[in-house]
C-alpha cells in the first residue's frame, strides 16, 4: 500500500510528551471512529482524524480509519548511566581545584536530570579512593550499602529528589584522598552495570542503553606498566558485552601518557567524544576522550565537565524510539504505520522507508521503531511532538 501524497515531515520527540497514548484511550487529539467528541468509540479504540475531521495538515491517511484496531505510543529509548568518578588525592592538586570543580559539576548536572523529572534516566555514583570510600581503595565497587557496610555509593535509579541530594552529597561530603585503583574501580562497577535491571513496577523502564562515565586525573595504580591494557582491555570486554565507556580526563596537558590512556579507554569503550576520533592522533580535534584543562577556573572545568557528561547521557540516538506495548494488545509488525504529532498537533502518516521514513529494529520481533531521512534530521527541534504506531493497517510503504 503506497501513500498518495506524502505530507512535510514534522518533528520526532527525543522524549515524548504524555499524549503519546500511555493507555489506548487516552485524550491525544484523536477524534473517534463515528465523528463524535469523547475520546474513544465504545470499543475503546482510538482512531486519527481524516482530512475532513479537523486535524490540520499532514493528517492520517483516510483509509486507516475503517481497518485500525488501536495504537500504542513510543518513548526515548532509556538510559542507565554510572559515574564513576577518581577521588585520589591528585584530586586536591592546584589548591583543591580539580575536585571543587567536580563537586560542582556532579551538583548542576545533577540538578539539570531533577528538574524536568526524567522517568527514561537512571543514575547511580561510584568515587573511589576518596575521604568516604569504606573499602580504602580495594573494593568492591560500586561501594553501595548494604552490600558493603557504611558504603556511600549509589545505585542507579531515577533522579528523584531525594535521590539528587544523595547523589550531591556523595560529593559534597568527601574530599580527594589516596592513590588511582581504576581497576579496581572499573573491575566493580562494569558488572555491575552489565548486570543492571530496574525494579519491576518502578518507574524506569527496561531496556535501556548501559553507559559508565569514568573520569581520572592520574596515572591509575593498578592497571599494569604502560599503556595501561589492563584496563583498557577491559573497556573493550564490556563494550562486547553492551556497556559504553566514556573517558573523561581531567590535566595540565603535561602528560601524553595519561592522553592516551584516556583516548584508548573511550575508543575501546566506544564512547566517543568525537564521531570521527582518532585513538592515535595527537590532535585535540581528533581525541576520543574528553579532555578538561584544570589550569581553567574551577567554573570552567565544571562547565566542560558537565558538558562531557550530558553528551555521554544524550549519546542514544533520539531517532531510536522504543515502543510502548500494551498488555493483551495484538501487536502485529505487518499491520504497523506510524503517525508523527508536532507540538501544533498536526498530524502526519510517515511511510515504512529506510531511506527517508522509518524501519523496526527487528521486523520479526521490533521493540524499537527508527526514523531516518528528513523525520531523522528535525529529531531535536520539536520537544513537544509525539510518535505513536496505529496498529490494525497494512503497513504504508514508500
Amino acid at each position: 500500500m503506497r501513500l498518495p501524497t506524502l505530507l512535510a515531515f514534522v518533528a520526532i520527540p527525543t522524549l515524548v510528551a504524555a499524549a503519546a497514548c500511555s493507555s489506548p484511550t487516552e485524550t491525544s487529539g484523536f477524534t473517534t471512529k463515528d465523528g463524535g467528541s469523547t475520546p474513544s468509540d465504545d470499543s475503546g479504540v482510538v482512531i486519527p482524524p481524516t482530512d475532513g475531521d479537523g486535524g490540520g495538515i499532514g493528517t492520517q491517511d483516510a483509509g486507516l480509519e475503517a481497518c485500525a484496531k488501536g495504537k500504542t505510543g513510543t518513548r526515548r529509548v532509556p538510559a542507565y548511566l554510572q559515574l564513576v568518578l577518581d577521588g585520589s588525592g591528585s584530586m586536591g592538586f592546584l589548591e583543591g581545584k580539580p575536585w571543587a570543580a567536580m563537586v560542582q559539576a556532579v551538583t548542576k548536572v545533577v540538578g539539570k536530570w531533577q528538574t524536568p523529572y526524567d522517568p527514561t534516566l537512571g543514575v547511580g555514583i561510584s568515587v573511589f579512593e576518596d575521604k568516604l570510600d569504606v573499602t580504602g581503595g580495594d573494593g568492591p565497587y560500586p561501594a553501595i550499602s548494604p552490600g558493603v557496610s557504611g558504603g556511600r555509593d549509589l545505585k542507579i535509579q531515577v533522579v528523584t529528589s531525594s535521590h539528587a541530594t544523595a547523589l550531591k552529597k556523595r560529593v559534597i561530603d568527601s574530599g580527594p584522598s589516596g592513590l588511582t585503583p581504576s581497576y579496581e574501580a572499573l573491575s566493580g562497577n562494569y558488572p555491575y552495570v552489565k548486570a543492571f535491571a530496574p525494579p519491576a513496577g518502578g518507574p524506569l523502564p527496561s531496556g535501556g542503553k548501559k553507559i559508565v562515565v569514568f573520569m581520572s586525573d592520574g596515572a591509575p595504580s593498578d592497571c599494569g606498566s604502560t599503556p595501561y591494557t589492563k584496563c583498557t582491555n577491559l573497556a573493550a570486554q564490556y563494550a562486547a558485552d553492551g556497556v559504553t565507556t566514556f573517558a573523561v580526563l581531567f590535566t595540565d596537558g603535561s602528560s601524553d601518557t595519561l592522553r592516551s590512556f584516556m583516548n584508548n579507554m573511550a575508543y575501546k569503550g566506544k564512547g566517543f567524544a568525537k564521531p570521527n576520533c582518532d585513538p592515535t592522533s595527537s590532535s585535540a580535534t581528533k581525541y576520543c576522550h574528553f579532555e578538561v584543562n584544570i589550569n581553567q577556573n574551577v567554573d570552567a572545568i565544571a562547565n566542560a565537565f558537565v558538558a562531557a557528561i550530558e553528551q555521554a547521557r544524550n549519546s542514544i540516538d533520539p531517532c531510536t524510539l522504543a515502543i510502548e506495548k500494551q498488555a493483551g494488545q495484538d501487536f502485529d509488525p505487518t499491520l504497523v504505520n506510524v503517525t508523527v504529532t508536532d507540538g501544533n498537533g498536526n498530524k502526519t502518516t510517515v511511510p515504512q522507508d529506510p531511506a527517508n521514513g522509518w524501519t523496526f529494529d527487528d521486523p520479526a520481533n521490533p521493540q524499537n521503531v527508527i526514523v531516518h531521512g528528513t523525520t531523522c534530521d528535525t529529531v531535536k527541534t520539536d520537544k513537544n511532538a509525539s510518535v505513536e504506531l496505529i496498529l490494525g493497517c497494512p503497513t504504508i510503504t514508500r
